[in-house]
């Protein structure tokens, strides 16, 4: 039995407490509390972490814990990073923010977490149907960081099981190619 730390990480609204509470079938431990922020319409937010323990049909097991996305929280994001197996970055493509949000996640991922594997869900387009994820995948080239960029709406169990497929394939690709290469 294997077991894979996946950190979900990115903006505040962006749906990573849904991500998490989606791949869990709802049985996650959160640290959400009443939002104080009146510039964001959103109830509650994650102040710590979310976390949740999640058997695999084949025998592993995986351990998702989902970040604070507001930037004062930004001093968990390393030592929750610490041994991470691969992560998810979500950014919220409604935002205006979007890209200055994107840069601020690759740079603690840089950081904190240069080799692990990770992937890009871009959340929340129905709410911005102009968005380009063209602009992301060149933001990544100019880092020199290829990432798999994918349209997500977290919470569409598919669109999620299918960003945890890539990560996973990304893991173990990383696991064969690493010790030969």
């Amino acid at each position: 039995m294997k077991e894979h730390k996946i950190v979900v990480m990115g903006s505040m609204g962006a749906g990573k407490s849904t991500l998490v509470r989606t791949v869990a079938n709802g049985k996650v431990v959160d640290t959400d509390v009443r939002n104080t922020d009146a510039s964001l319409a959103k109830a509650l937010t994650t102040v710590a972490m979310d976390y949740a323990d999640v058997d695999l049909p084949n025998g592993d097991r995986l351990r998702l814990v989902g970040t604070p996305g507001q930037a004062r929280f930004d001093f968990i994001w390393p030592i929750l990073l610490a041994g991470a197996a691969g992560v998810v970055v979500l950014v919220d493509g409604a935002s205006v923010e979007a890209t200055h949000q994107f840069d601020t996640y690759l740079d603690a991922l840089a950081t904190h977490a240069p080799q692990v594997p990770a992937v890009v869900g871009i959340s929340r387009l129905d709410l911005n149907p102009e968005a380009d994820l063209g602009v992301f995948y060149a933001r990544l080239e100019r880092r020199g960081r290829p990432l798999p960029v994918l349209p997500l709406d977290a919470r569409q169990s598919e669109q999620i099981l299918m960003v945890m497929d890539i990560l996973m394939s990304e893991i173990e690709s990383t696991e064969l190619v690493g010790p030969h290469g």
